[in-house]
């Protein structure tokens, strides 16, 4: 079984993304060119790629190029937070994903590539188990790292009182931050965005880093996914003292928070434990099933941050692997 591969190019960026939107069971937009065309052309060398059968669309894999230790390497993607190769359904039977990867990795290596990278979805996020495609990678000697996601099961959740399921320190906290009037405020415009940036910059710096994004970046991702991006705030004393960004993925219902972050000057008023609170309330009515704190480890899984993990579990959190795969070829 022969796949036939192509390199995209903008002329097949509708069927790409239709392919995303309609026929993938492990693609979200996170993975569409409407999504990594926000980033500045020339700012990653494409190399994605397209797979075909007698002449249909079965799989794509958005990738850039990049050089590690001098060697040309498929990275999959560093413009986003999860890649991977996105199949259909169709591809979903051992003999066929194996075929279809002895093609892929035949193109990567005609076209000299040395390494292959692939950040595979958070499997919250995919439509049907993939553990096919992950146990066929491991057969094919890729090395595995996990990385620990965070996130709340609303389906074993008690959804009527929901900081019951929190550690008696949390439910204390969400009292005070209740009894302290704070308020949950949808950030839009461009000043509040302004104030997203400003309290997640004062949150990274203490790490030595700087935010990805930027507020055009932000404002130009809202107007490019309106129903699946919003960004969140904690208003005290009519000033935003912590903020949320949160991407929705409506097929498999789950919620993820890509950032959060807390002006630490209001630390001793707990803004962050109200953030989770009124995340997990806000979306427990939406029809979603999870909602994901993120990962809590470090350099690919090596590091665990105890504090974080700690602090994500203490509101009733379960635990889920999130994997990246990694081949050399020799």
């Amino acid at each position: 079984m022969k796949y036939n591969i192509i390199l995209f190019d903008d002329s097949k960026e509708d069927e790409w993304d239709s392919f995303i939107n309609t026929v993938a069971c492990n693609g979200t937009f996170l993975q569409s060119r409407r999504f990594l065309n926000y980033h500045e052309k020339g700012k990653y060398t494409d190399c994605s790629l397209m797979l075909y059968y007698k002449e249909k669309l079965v799989a794509v894999c958005p990738a850039c190029e990049q050089y590690e230790d001098e060697k040309k390497t498929f990275v999959s993607h560093s413009g986003s937070t999860y890649g991977g190769i996105i199949v259909s359904k169709d591809i979903l039977r051992i003999e066929k994903m194996m075929s279809l990867l002895d093609s892929f990795e035949e193109y990567l290596v005609d076209n000299g590539f040395k390494k292959c990278i692939l950040k595979q979805n958070n499997p919250l996020m995919n439509t049907v188990n993939m553990d096919l495609l992950g146990f066929c990678l491991y057969f094919r000697k890729y090395c595995e790292y996990k990385e620990l996601d965070i996130y709340v099961d609303y389906t074993d959740y008690n959804l009527q009182d929901v900081a019951s399921n929190f550690s008696k320190l949390k439910r204390r906290l969400t009292k005070k931050c209740l009894d302290n009037n704070m308020l949950l405020v949808e950030l839009e415009s461009k000043d509040q965005l302004a104030r997203f940036i400003e309290v997640l910059s004062g949150n990274l710096e203490k790490y030595g880093l700087k935010p990805y994004h930027s507020v055009e970046d932000l404002l130009d991702l809202k107007r490019r996914f309106p129903n699946e991006i919003q960004y969140w705030g904690c208003q005290f004393n009519d000033k935003i003292v912590a903020v949320s960004m949160v991407f929705l993925f409506e097929k498999s219902g789950c919620v993820h928070t890509h950032y959060l972050a807390a002006d630490a000057e209001f630390n001793k008023q707990s803004p962050m434990t109200f953030i989770y609170y009124k995340m997990i309330d806000f979306y427990k009515d939406k029809g979603y099933n999870t909602l994901s704190w993120g990962i809590t480890t470090e350099h690919l899984g090596v590091e665990i941050n105890y504090n974080l993990t700690n602090t994500k579990e203490e509101y009733g959190s379960r635990h889920n692997i999130v994997s990246v795969y990694e081949k050399v070829f020799e």
